[in-house]
């Protein structure tokens, strides 16, 4: 029946009234619904997908639904059927769905392809599907004919577990949310210098030492973990465990053990790992110690077992092994490196690395598995053809892969990076800019750019692509995880899978904002919500809604809005704009708080102001002078970690009626290397000192009863980074 009715195929073009995400390859409207009822039947040669399906339902709809093998279900008219033929003409991960209001059918050739199909279907029933049964859904499905299959065989999440540690719980989450949106590879970046998170039974150390860092660990406190013991990790039974479930949803689970920098975790358990050398240098990330000896022969047995236990608990055929960001001045000044270098007959850096990333080919291989690493492993010297290379840098150094003959995964900051900021208004890095969720859609990983576009043969070395998120900010708030990466990560899986002559932002856009944030809500993802667009003018607040549902609530008192506030249902008027506070609501999720744009929160003044400080600074580019000049672009930098006993008091030349003083420390922005531990000060005569807020986040609030002279940082405890930043203080009138 299935195959008769797609004979008859025909392209929709009202197949975005589906709303699916991603978008279908073919889509055909038919008449009428079929009605989920009691006495539902399941059939499928694949009993996972039945049984998955089967559970859906009925925590949802509240129905008794029976499963069965293939063929149980063919003669009810309330069924729903799932064929894997292996002999079907349909491509591997593809599927055709036929929805009658008699019965529901789902062809594929692979097991794969019938689970997404389910996945496809799920998005034609209610929201609630996802979250379990609420009451008031309309159980019918619209009739419809889909033939479905993926763009590219990868489309992945990277996820940094070093940095910040997620426990089982978020992963098993996850696992989850990549299902729904069909993407089908988990990178897993588990190892870093700033926490080792797998058990590794040769070598107990790295996860009794290696996978906890603070106040008397092998590793500092760093990235908001505070001046507390803070870490943890996986055994190898929880993660072949995990990695099961992954399984079970079509999900590849790959890891990332990043060298031979980056290895702070490790070198910090077994120090001889490093080079012999009388000076240190830094990593970008202002990492000492954390990069492998590559002439230590000693070094490729530890790494040689480390990879017989990963190649045993994984089950992906490749391994990861980084090859990022190396501090590769160490092996120039290293004796070992140095003979290694003349035996070799090297004569650059890169040719050290090119060294090291063949001997980890080798080892990786010998278990049975294929490398991978960020596009720096490409340089150097050639690979075996069968590396993969993950782009991250530019798209530049994408078309240095695909023209070096590498199949490549698209991974490029400027679209791929969820730790990037979504808008000037929020936490995020900023190096890669500013990436919007209308920037992460409108990535064609086979495009290339203007200056660097792909033939037809470089093309076809691009096998997918992936979103990344970084943890180094993800200490707060509660489930930011979430909120960085999606919905963005539904953008990208669209990227993945969607033909690109589909695709289009204002139709993607709305399916998102029409169906899928409400499914989204219902997976129980705590996504991002835009807020509002608020000017004030001819005396009147005006607002505009980021998309159309939106629920716009709001306060008057400068306070936050929360889900009891007013809500916006025409424009304000008032003298008082500044007051004003805005924020989008989807149920309990709410957007970041707004207020008018054309208008200043605060008036801020710029007294004159001198500094003294127990701390110096790391260059003339960070000069302490860049904290008094009022300019939000510059900031201070000292060359080492606070301590307790560190100050910096910012004196007033003349005394300063002020309502507030909001001192915000770390890097502006990116609320980055701030105040740990410290106690804001005030004089009012600029010789005595009176205790004032102490800091939380990086910032401290001060309210003068009388003109003050002066304010002070007095640092309590070392903060947890190598360098601690501050800005300007803000003076408000």
């Amino acid at each position: 029946m299935l195959g008769a009715a797609f004979s008859t195929f025909a392209i929709s073009t009202t197949a975005q009234n589906f709303n699916i995400i991603p978008k279908p390859q073919e889509v055909k409207e038919g008449n009428g619904m079929f009605e989920i009822k009691s006495g539902l039947a399941i059939s499928s040669d694949d009993a996972f997908c039945a049984e998955y399906l089967a559970e859906k339902i009925k925590n949802a709809a509240g129905v008794d639904v029976v499963t069965g093998g293939a063929g149980s279900a063919t003669a009810s008219n309330n069924c729903i059927s799932i064929k894997v033929d292996k002999s079907a003409e349909i491509p591997q991960e593809g599927y055709k769905l036929l929805v009658t209001p008699e019965r529901v059918e789902i062809l594929a050739s692979t097991g794969t392809g019938a689970f997404y199909g389910v996945q496809t279907l799920m998005q034609l029933m209610p929201s609630a599907i996802y979250g379990g049964a609420t009451g008031f859904e309309n159980w019918k499905i619209p009739a419809v004919e889909i033939n479905d299959y993926p763009r590219f065989s990868y489309r992945g999440l990277m996820l940094d577990v070093s940095r910040t540690f997620f426990g089982l719980e978020t992963l098993y989450k996850f696992a989850d949310w990549l299902a729904y949106h069909k993407v089908n590879k988990f990178h897993l970046h588990i190892v870093d210098d700033n926490g080792w998170r797998i058990e590794i039974k040769k070598y107990p150390v790295l996860t009794q030492k290696g996978a906890w860092r603070g106040p008397g660990e092998v590793l500092p406190p760093t990235f908001g973990s505070g001046n507390k013991r803070y870490g943890g990790f996986y055994t190898q039974k929880e993660m072949k465990e995990f990695i099961k479930y992954c399984k079970e949803r079509h999900i590849e689970v790959i890891p990332e053990i990043d060298l031979p920098g980056h290895s702070k975790a490790i070198a910090a358990c077994m120090p001889e790992i490093l080079c012999q050398k009388d000076k240190d240098f830094e990593s970008v990330q202002g990492e000492i110690g954390n990069v492998f000896c590559v002439g230590r022969e000693e070094n490729y047995k530890i790494l040689d077992n480390i990879i017989k236990e990963i190649a045993s608990i994984f089950e992906s055929d490749y391994i990861h092994i980084g090859g990022d960001e190396v501090a590769m001045e160490n092996w120039l000044h290293c004796n070992r490196c140095k003979e290694l270098m003349e035996r070799e007959g090297m004569t650059s850096a890169d040719q050290i690395q090119n060294y090291f990333v063949k001997r980890m080919s080798q080892i990786v291989e010998k278990y049975g598995k294929k490398m991978a690493g960020w596009d720096e492993i490409i340089d150097g010297g050639e690979l075996d053809k069968n590396t993969r290379v993950y782009a991250w840098k530019s798209m530049k150094r994408a078309h240095a892969s695909v023209s070096k003959g590498y199949p490549t995964i698209i991974q490029v900051g400027e679209y791929n990076y969820v730790d990037m900021k979504q808008s000037p208004l929020e936490r995020g890095h900023n190096w890669a800019g500013i990436v919007p969720i209308e920037k992460t859609y409108s990535l064609d990983p086979c495009a290339g750019n203007s200056q660097y576009q792909f033939t037809e043969s470089q093309a076809a070395l691009v096998i997918g692509s992936q979103v990344g998120l970084w943890t180094e900010l993800l200490n707060r708030p509660a489930r930011f995880v979430e909120y960085q990466i999606f919905p963005r990560l539904a953008a990208s899986a669209e990227v993945g899978w969607t033909n690109q002559n589909l695709r289009e932002w204002n139709d993607f856009h709305k399916r998102l904002t029409e169906s899928h944030y409400d499914r989204m809500y219902n997976m129980g993802i705590a996504f991002r919500i835009p807020w509002p667009e608020v000017i004030y003018e001819d005396n009147t607040l005006k607002v505009k809604k980021p998309f159309k549902s939106a629920v716009i609530r709001y306060t008057t008192d400068g306070s936050e809005p929360t889900v009891n506030s007013a809500t916006y249902n025409g424009d304000i008027v008032t003298d008082k704009p500044q007051e004003f506070r805005f924020a989008t609501f989807y149920n309990q999720f709410k957007s970041i708080t707004v207020c008018a744009s054309n208008v200043e929160r605060y008036k801020y003044l710029t007294p004159d102001v001198e500094i003294e400080s127990s701390l110096e600074a790391m260059s003339q580019r960070w000069s302490i002078d860049n904290i008094k000049d009022y300019d939000s672009k510059t900031y201070f930098r000292s060359n080492r970690k606070a301590q307790a006993g560190d100050y910096v008091t910012y004196k007033f030349k003349e005394a300063v009626k002020c309502s507030m003083i909001i001192v915000e420390t770390g890097i502006p922005n990116i609320d980055f290397y701030g105040v740990t531990d410290g106690i804001l000060e005030y004089s009012y005569n600029g010789v005595d000192f009176i205790k004032g807020a102490e800091f939380a986040d990086n910032v401290a609030t001060l309210h003068p009863d009388k003109p003050i002279k002066a304010v002070r940082i007095s640092v309590t405890a070392p903060n947890d980074a190598h360098t601690l930043c501050l800005q300007d203080i803000k003076v408000v009138e």
